[in-house]
């Protein structure tokens, strides 16, 4: 196995650990599991994509600026989504790498949202924290968004989730949408 063939699947598993999966198993982690900690969870998902860029760079590290995201229609057909639900940033993730670019930033999250919310998919409510967070609407589950309450050192958050047809959803309207 080469060195990027290591990071690829060490990347696989950071993912799959962020999401509440056991990478060897496949099977969602205990909610009672340490590996189900909130900060754990954004850890994973931080290195994830530190490996990420290490990856697209050839296992080079690099110091460059980033540009502001921006896609092809032909890079954004070449864009697959996620088997399983994922949260809006792995999405993103899935559609930078498609652009293949090291040196740009990934696509905006607070876009995405804010649009999703604007055509009513999304809505926002104040938790029970008295913070607001965003649920999805009857018609954001009917094309493919759920939700789903995690435990963190913090107190409980609302987690929203992109099925493979919410993702779908999001490519066909990506370029309106960024």
């Amino acid at each position: 196995m080469t060195e990027l063939e290591t990071m690829e699947r060490a990347k696989m598993y950071m993912d799959m650990l962020a999401q509440g999966i056991d990478p060897i198993s496949g099977t969602e982690l205990p909610e009672d599991t340490i590996l189900n900690n909130v900060r754990l969870a954004r850890c994973f998902f931080y290195v994830s994509g530190v490996l990420d860029k290490l990856i697209r760079n050839g296992g080079q590290v690099s110091t460059e600026h980033k540009v502001n995201f921006a896609i092809t229609l032909e890079q954004l057909k070449n864009v697959k989504p996620s088997a399983y639900p994922v949260r809006i940033t792995e999405f993103t993730d899935l559609v930078q790498q498609a652009v293949n670019a090291p040196n740009m930033k990934r696509p905006s999250v607070t876009k995405i949202t804010n649009w999703l919310t604007e055509k009513g998919f999304l809505t926002k409510e104040i938790g029970p924290d008295g913070k607001s967070r965003r649920v999805p609407t009857t018609a954001g589950t009917h094309i493919g968004l759920s939700s789903q309450m995690r435990q963190s050192p913090d107190g409980e958050y609302l987690a929203v989730y992109y099925n493979t047809n919410a993702q779908q959803f999001l490519l066909d309207n990506l370029l309106g949408i960024l």
